[in-house]
């Protein structure tokens, strides 16, 4: 949504609220209006509720929404409630055009709350494999590398190549590759938790950003990781392997997303010239050269 636009800088207001502040405003709005309207029954205030229930179904979900309509079409139609000149068929139709009004209000909003949602998760994603595009990914590192230096977290970030690729696509077509990379993405996002982050950087380049603790934990961790991730490939139609390249990230670390990126796509090109379906693992604390030492299982280490 446009920010420059005063409904976009409200929205985006209303996306940066907490759950607990957004049902605060609503509620202690809603009774202010019910209060002037109660007082000034006269002053035609009802259709100030109406941003108060698209507020709701913004920020707080289509049910929220409804509720709110509900409520929000009983207290506008309270101080009328006591007119004895108003017969009962035009109270009710009175009573009917409000909730109708109101929950059409609430109704638009959420629906455009769900196509506004659908639209921002595609672009977002790489419409084949639904993780992460490239650009999604490395704003969610530029984040995460902030957050992990104030709460002196450890991360691993990890490019991982599919090995002989190509031969997939010429031998059974573009669409066997295209199931391989649906499926390798499917499995690999089962491997992550809700807090880490999986992404596509090229053809058949993926990207995995995840937390560990302790740090120490970090090599065996990509070890296992990479281990995962062969078994999916192992596992689909067409089995291929992977060459994965790790970097463990120390909270002291001072470099920058685009600097760590080129480090670790170095790393995972060293782990294909040296034989491919292997890990290499590199730390990234200082600006330090690269340093390589053999491990067994066809798996290096590095520090970055």
């Amino acid at each position: 949504m446009n920010s420059h636009l005063p409904v976009g800088r409200l929205a985006q207001a209303l996306e940066s609220m907490s759950r607990e502040s957004a049902w605060f405003a609503i509620v202690t709005t809603t009774a202010l209006l019910t209060w002037a309207n109660g007082r000034f029954a006269d002053a035609g205030l009802a259709p100030l509720y109406i941003p108060v229930i698209c507020a709701a179904c913004w920020s707080l979900g289509e049910r929220a929404g409804y509720f709110v309509a509900l409520v929000c079409a009983v207290t506008a139609i309270m101080p009328h409630l006591p007119l004895s000149d108003s017969s009962p068929l035009a109270l009710g139709v009175r009573v009917t055009v409000r909730v109708a009004t109101y929950l059409f209000a609430a109704g638009t909003i959420a629906s455009f709350r769900r196509s506004f949602d659908r639209q921002r998760h595609l672009a977002l994603r790489d419409r084949m494999t639904g993780a992460l595009n490239g650009e999604t990914f490395q704003a969610f590192l530029k984040e995460t590398l902030g957050t992990a230096r104030e709460d002196q977290g450890t991360l691993l970030l990890a490019i991982l190549d599919l090995d002989d690729f190509k031969a997939i696509n010429n031998e059974h077509g573009h669409a066997a590759g295209d199931t391989v990379l649906r499926t390798f993405a499917r499995g690999a996002r089962e491997l992550v938790r809700r807090d880490d982050a999986f992404g596509r950087i090229g053809g058949d380049e993926f990207v995995l950003l995840l937390r560990v603790r302790p740090a120490e934990a970090g090599e065996s961790f990509a070890r296992t990781l990479h281990g995962r991730v062969s078994a999916v490939l192992a596992a689909g139609e067409y089995p291929v392997t992977c060459s994965m390249g790790a970097l463990i990230i120390r909270p002291d670390n001072a470099q920058n997303a685009a600097s760590l990126m080129n480090a670790v796509d170095q790393i995972m090109y060293r782990a294909k010239r040296g034989g491919k379906n292997a890990v290499e693992i590199g730390w990234a604390e200082h600006a330090q050269g690269l340093q390589t030492r053999e491990l067994p299982f066809n798996t290096r280490e590095q520090t970055a």
